[in-house]
């Protein structure tokens, strides 16, 4: 994120590019990271606006990197535009720029940088390219780790621990993965129990030493 804030961005998004209509649950699976106002990302997750976002109709696609102007142009659905340009600038959220990673078994995620302004050039433009290629790499490394851990911890309560050994808060963690801070609370607390780890620290040092947090 410091590095997309270096050219103005103050948001980011990642997930797994739906292909066709989904359930709200296999949506929410998809989604890698998310630092997105909390309003806006509860209602843009809540009411669907995944299938109305011309960014996401763009990635049908288009392989290549995109700003948002782009998308919300070339889109075929002005009702579209006008709902998701609209309300997303009510969140300072009018300026963007999408960067398409796609993954070894031929899917394809995406990064959407956003904020209110945004000075980016070809540099700019290379550097976001490789942070969204690199930070879907890693995650990616991570949801292949968390197999590993099922039958011990659930996948989200190993998506918890992955966030708390970064260093983030259990509210911090709440805003990410789009949870209460009770619940983050409740998986962690889990997690360590089911680790048999005597606090949340010691988890994460279990977690750590096996290799499957780095």
């Amino acid at each position: 994120m410091e590095i997309a804030s270096d050219y103005g961005f103050s948001t980011l998004f990642g997930g797994v590019v739906p292909s066709a209509r989904v359930s709200p649950e296999e949506i929410k699976s998809r989604i890698l990271f998310q630092r997105f106002p909390l309003e806006w990302a509860g209602r843009y997750n809540d009411r669907g606006y995944v299938f109305r976002d011309p960014i996401v109709h763009r990635l049908q696609h288009d392989r290549n990197p995109f700003d948002w102007q782009e998308a919300y142009t070339s889109c075929d659905f002005p009702k579209d535009v006008a709902l998701i340009q609209g309300e997303a600038s009510e969140f300072g959220l009018r300026v963007g720029y999408v960067v398409p990673v796609t993954m070894l078994d031929g899917r394809v995620a995406a990064v959407s940088f956003g904020g209110c302004h945004a000075d980016i050039g070809a540099e700019g433009r290379a550097a976001l390219s490789f942070v969204a290629n690199y930070a879907v790499g890693n995650l990616l490394h991570y949801k292949e780790s968390r197999k590993r851990l099922i039958g011990k911890v659930t996948p989200r309560e190993f998506d918890c621990l992955l966030w708390a050994s970064e260093g983030k808060t259990d509210w911090e963690i709440s805003v990410i993965l789009g949870i209460s801070r009770s619940t983050v609370t409740k998986h962690i607390v889990s997690a360590r129990e089911k680790l048999g780890a005597v606090n949340k620290p010691h988890a994460i040092a279990m977690v750590l030493r096996s290799k499957l947090i780095r």
